[in-house]
């Protein structure tokens, strides 16, 4: 799957969320590391949680057990 984020310059950024292995916050925007590189992204971390389908840590939600882990 792709997703269409910003560059913290405002260009759009295409990444490959199968290339994905980490995602961190840097301030108000957000780090990914991929098997490219790394890219810093001007979307914020919980934005960029929720565009992968995944829940930020220590959010009081429960994942539903049926969801996979990753798609």
């Amino acid at each position: 799957m792709w997703i269409q984020l910003s560059e913290v310059s405002g260009q759009p950024i295409a990444l490959n969320t199968n290339h994905v292995v980490s995602v961190q916050a840097y301030g108000e925007r957000t780090k990914i590391t991929h098997v490219g590189g790394q890219a810093i992204v001007a979307e914020s971390v919980d934005l960029v949680l929720a565009a992968l389908g995944l829940l930020p840590l220590g959010t009081d939600e429960a994942r539903d057990p049926d969801q996979p882990l990753h798609s």
